[in-house]
This record gives structure tokens, sequence and C-alpha cells, in this order.
């Protein structure tokens, strides 16, 4: 009873720990499972797949670098909802194809912070006049709030609208601890492939930019960062890598050559064509990888002329830093692409010139890694002839490679594509996090559902238990019941009969007068009657003992027996099916044990046998137990066979499943087997 109990509780925890298991494993996998049990898991997934695939055909994110420049920065506020704007004078009325915002980064701690002071909420509008009110909104993000674009920018197209001004309005404001702020890395104003944001300046007392409050500490800070160049984002480039470096002077020896001449490198762009911007893309060799504007002189100046000599020629502009006599030089851009613009004059030569030189270590040059001149949007010093002062050619350095379409680690692709592509890819980002979000809510679900279902198998499980126990307990009672019958029964069957014929015999013994030798032969049979009795008493007080019930007695308890009554013939007792025979039921066992020592009276009433052999096997699940002996045998044909307990044997046998199988012959001895059914 306890084993069977025992068997189905551990039956009932092998079938649930899979299931917790299972739960327990979810916060890792469960996106592993889940789509095959929720549709909209598989919708998400199948979106989530073609958003990864759409990621790979979009530019990769650059790895975002500081400069000395790093942005506009607010004042500080101590509310979150303190309007902040910062607006940019374009002179004159133009028309725009797109407004990128660059997010700025901080230099504080071991990385850079991207998206620093990027404002949670604000919008994008046109203006042509700062006071009629006329405004073209681009982009509104005050109902709800913006998803921080890191290092990546907001491209947003203006469909060619004029406008004036452009503003951007934060309307609720980057928290930092418990202060708000509002910071921006780079505006670029885009009409066609040019930036006219990059013809702003803050210089000899004209602003061209107009803000709410700012906050100080130039240059790291101020309001015309947001358009000097420098931002986060780098060079636009490509996926194939670079063979060659760029142009590179000669190394200065301030020592042997104290006030040096200035160096200069030419392009000749073989006719004489309209140069709206010339870009300059600083060196970075890959021996100076924790140098970003590797030769970058800290003074230049960009000319164009059709003088191959420069004797007349027209300067460009570029951004001039702040009007400060500690500022003078640039700061140094990292790899940052500079943009110097013309007011749409044409030349055949440009020139750059260093007014002053990189030091690196003491060792001055000049280094740029690529020119570019656009003309009507395109790139027109690509592969054109390049003159210069002096210049390396060796180890990747050479004059015709500043106009080879590289810069000193990869290609140069189509600028506005590029933001717009990166734009995308900030976009792809947030729809990817949105899609998470709504996976972990559908799975955090299905993980409620499947713990609710797991909490009622459970209570199934206990349920089923305890019904299970008490149908046990029930079966045990109505067998236990059923073993009062039957102890009833033998007890009056075999200790009644055995007492009957004792009371028979000695009063038998009482009435023949005292013949001696018919008195002895009298009292002997009741000894053996007796003892019989007592044995068969044994038998059935071991069978109900406690401490006995359902225990594997059943073959030592043969053994006993066999010894008992063949205490006077050899025999053998081999076993060996010994967990087959100890599992039988208890009733099962009651009849066995009686059946055998039926067989056992037999033989040593009426076998006249020298050798017993038995033997306890199983065979195709079935329990084999065979008695054989090598007495005088029997026809088992004959009528009288009915009278050695066949009878009985084979009743108590089919009352069990089981059979009776007799082979015999006269002088041949006997095999009684007594076989029981499989489980």
């Amino acid at each position: 009873m306890l084993n069977s109990n025992r068997r189905l509780a551990f039956a009932i925890i092998l079938m649930v720990l899979p299931l917790r298991g299972i739960m327990g494993e979810t916060i890792s996998s469960a996106h592993r499972f889940a789509p095959w049990l929720s549709p909209a898991l598989r919708q998400i997934a199948k979106e989530e797949s073609e958003l990864q695939q759409k990621l790979t055909k979009l530019p990769a994110a650059p790895v975002p670098h500081l400069t000395g420049r790093l942005g506009f920065h607010s004042g500080y506020s101590n509310s979150a909802d303190t309007v902040e704007w910062v607006q940019l004078d374009l002179r004159n009325t133009e028309a725009l194809d797109a407004v990128v915002i660059v997010p700025a980064a901080t230099d504080i701690g071991d990385t850079p912070t991207s998206g620093y002071g990027f404002p949670v909420r604000f919008r994008v509008e046109l203006l042509n006049d700062k006071d009629d009110g006329t405004r073209e909104l681009i982009a509104d993000y005050t109902q709800e709030d913006f998803a921080n674009p890191g290092a990546l920018p907001i491209f947003l197209t203006t469909q060619g609208h004029h406008a004036r001004y452009v503003r951007i309005t934060a309307t609720r404001l980057y928290r930092e601890g418990d202060r708000y702020l509002f910071a921006l890395g780079e505006v670029i104003l885009l009409q066609g492939g040019r930036n006219l944001a990059g013809r702003l300046v803050q210089k000899e007392g004209r602003n061209d930019f107009d803000k709410s409050r700012s906050m100080g500490a130039q240059p790291l800070w101020g309001i015309g960062n947001l358009v000097d160049g420098h931002g986060i984002l780098g060079s636009p480039e490509g996926t194939e890598p670079s063979s060659t470096l760029g142009y590179q002077s000669h190394s200065i020896s301030m020592a042997l050559e104290p006030a040096p001449p200035a160096r200069w490198v030419q392009v000749d762009l073989g006719t004489e064509q309209i140069v709206n911007d010339v870009r300059l893309f600083p060196a970075h060799p890959p021996e100076f990888a924790h140098r970003p504007g590797f030769g970058y002189p800290p003074t230049l100046k960009v000319e164009i002329s059709n003088d191959p000599e420069f004797h007349t020629s027209i300067q460009l502009t570029g951004f001039q830093g702040v009007n400060h006599p500690d500022l003078q030089d640039h700061t140094n851009p990292g790899d940052n692409m500079m943009v110097y613009t013309s007011a749409g004059e044409s030349a055949r030569y440009i020139r750059v010139t260093a007014q002053r030189f990189f030091d690196s270590n003491g060792k001055f040059f000049f280094a740029l890694s690529e020119l570019q001149a656009l003309s009507n949007g395109n790139n027109i010093a690509l592969n054109k002839h390049v003159t210069a002062f002096d210049s390396i050619e060796k180890d990747g350095w050479s004059k015709a490679s500043l106009v080879d379409g590289f810069t000193s680690r990869a290609n140069i692709v189509k600028w506005p594509e590029w933001l717009a592509g990166l734009s995308q890819r900030r976009e792809t980002l947030q729809q990817l996090a949105l899609l998470k979000i709504r996976s972990n809510a559908l799975v955090s679900n299905l993980q409620s559902m499947a713990l609710s279902a797991l909490g009622g198998l459970v209570l199934l499980a206990i349920v089923i238990l305890s019904f299970q126990v008490l149908r046990q307990r029930r079966r045990r009672h109505l067998e236990m019941e059923a073993l009062r019958q039957r102890i009833s029964q033998d007890l009056h069957d075999e200790i009644g009969s055995s007492l009957g014929s004792i009371a028979l015999i000695s009063q038998d013994v009482i009435a023949s007068g005292g013949d001696a030798s018919q008195v002895r032969h009298e009292l002997i049979e009741i000894q053996d009657i007796a003892r019989e009795t007592v044995d068969a008493m044994r038998d059935i007080v071991r069978l109900v003992q406690s401490d006995r019930y359902g225990q594997a007695n059943l073959t030592a308890q043969l053994r006993e027996a066999a010894d008992r009554a063949l205490r006077t013939l050899p025999h053998t007792f081999s076993v060996e099916a010994e967990e087959a025979f100890n599992k039988l039921p208890m009733d099962q066992q009651r009849d066995v044990i009686l059946m055998f020592k039926e067989v056992l009276h037999n033989i040593t009433r009426h076998a006249e046998a020298t050798e017993v052999k038995i033997t306890l096997t199983q065979q195709n699940g079935e329990r084999i137990l065979t008695v054989q002996d090598n007495g005088r045998g029997f026809d088992p044909a004959s009528s009288s066979s009915d009278g050695m307990g066949l009878v009985n044997l084979r009743r108590r046998a089919t009352k069990i499943g089981g059979k009776i199988t007799l082979s015999s012959a006269p002088a041949h001895g006997t095999t009684l087997t007594i076989t029981l059914p499989a489980p």
C-alpha cells in the first residue's frame, strides 16, 4: 500500500517537473517556444525578421567620437517642462530639402554618453519672418515622449519648403540628476548635397543664431558649435576598406627651420568649373588609431583660382570659431568632414594651405585623407591631377590618393543618403525595441497563463492523489475483510477438520479396548495431524501479520513449508524469480502456499519418492512453480488421480487466473506445474 502511493506521487512529480522546468527557463528562452503558442508572437517574430533584414541594408552605426567642440548646451532648469529653443538664421529665404539633427555626447566617464541633453519632447519649425507668426511645422513630437536617438541622427524631410529661419523648440527637457537641460551636437540644413548651415557664423559682432539661453564653457559648448561640422557621426564612410591613407607633407624640424614656409596641396580640375563647396577629410592612419584628425593643421585656408600660381584667388568660407583671442586656431575635427563654401564662383584650381602645422611629438607636418569639390552636387575633384609643395610618396601616402574617393579607412559615400540611412537605422532599431516590449508583454502573459495552468495541474494532481489514497484504503479494507472471511473458512476447513479428526481417532482409541499396537498407530496419526494443524495455523498467522502484509516473503515461506514437509526427504529449492513471486498480491500468496502444501502433502503420503526438486521461474511475465519427484508416479487418466487433491488444486488455480499442469507415469515420477498469469 505505502509503496503504491509513493509510486503514484513520484509519477505525478515526474509529470509536473518538466512543466516547472520550462516555466523556470521561460525568462531566457520563452521567445524560442512561445511563437508556436501565439499567433501574435509569430507575427512579431516575422516583423522582427523583416526589420533585422532591413538593418543589413542600412549604413552601419558609426562609433561615436568626440572633439573639443561638443555642441550647444542650454542653461540648467529645475523643471522638465521649461521651454528652451534655438534658432538658425540663413540670412536669406532658401529652399530646404531636409533638416538633420545630430545628438550631442559628453566626454564624462570612460565612454561617451550619446544622446546627452536630447529633449524628451520637441518640435521643429520653418519660419520666413521672425515676427509675422507664419510657421511651417515639419516635426511635432510634443504630445508623447521621443525615444532618445543615442548616436544616430534625426532626418526630417522638408519637401523643398522655403524658409529663412529654422527653430528647434524643446518642450520637455533631458534629465541629468535633479536638473534639466537641452543640448544638441549639430544641425545640418540640406539643399541638394550642400549643408547651408555650414555658412552660418558667429563672428565680428554678427550673430546668425537666436537662443533662449545657453551655457558657456567655450569652445566645448557654444551656440556656434551647432554648425561647426564637429559631431559624433564622423565622415560618411562605406564598408569598402581603403588601400591608401591620403596626402602627407614631409616633416618639418622647427629647430632647423624656425620659420618654415607654408605647405600646400593643390588640385587641378582640368577646366574652369563652378565650385560650391570644398570638403576636407582628416587623415586617420591605422598605426595612429588613437589620433583622429592626424595631420590636420590648426590654421589653414582654402582658395580657388584660375591661376595655377594663385597670384589671385578667392578664399572660401569655413567655420571660424568664436571671436576670442585664445581660440583663434581650429579645434582638431577628429574624423569629421570639414566644409568650406563659396558664393558660386568658378575656378580651375583648388589649393589648401597649412598656415600652422600639426604637432606629433615634435614632428610638424600637414596631412589630409581626401579632398572633394562639389559642383551642383557632384564631386568634380575625383581622380584629378594633384600637385603639392612637397609630398611623401610611400606607405599608402601620395598626392594622388588625396582624390581617390577614400578616406584613410574606407570609401566615401554620398552624404545626404548616408544621413538618411542612419536615421532609418535609428527608426528601425526603435521599432525593434517596441516589438521587444510587445513580445515581452505577450510572453509575460503566457507565463501567467502557464503558471495558472501549472497551479491547476498541481491541484488536480493533489485531488487525484487524494482520491487514489482513499481508493487504496478502501481496497485494503475490502481485501482485509475478504481475508478475514478466508481465514475463517481456512480455520473451519483445515483446523476444524484436523481437530475433528483428532477427536474421532481419540474416540476410536478409547473404544478399542486398549490394544497397544492399535493405540500406538492411532497416537502416531494424532501426532501427525496435530503437527500439520500447527503448521497450517503458523502459515495462516504469518499471512495476516501486519508487519508482513505486502512484504516480499512468499519465497521464504515456500522454502520453510518445503523444509517442514520434506524434512525426511532429500530435496532442492531453486529460485530464479524471487522478486516476481514476492510481488504477488496477498490473496494469491495465500492460495499459492495452500496449493504448494497440498502438493507436498501428496508427495509425502503417496509418491514414495526419494528426491524432490522445486523451482520458481518466470517466463513471458508468467510465474511458474514446478515440483518434480522421482516417486512411483501414476496414470493421470485414471479416475483414482482425482482423489489426490487435483480437483482442489485446479479450483484454487482457476480462482487466481492460473492453471495446473500435471505430467506423470507409473514408475517415472510426477511433475506438477503451477502457472500464474502475468500481472
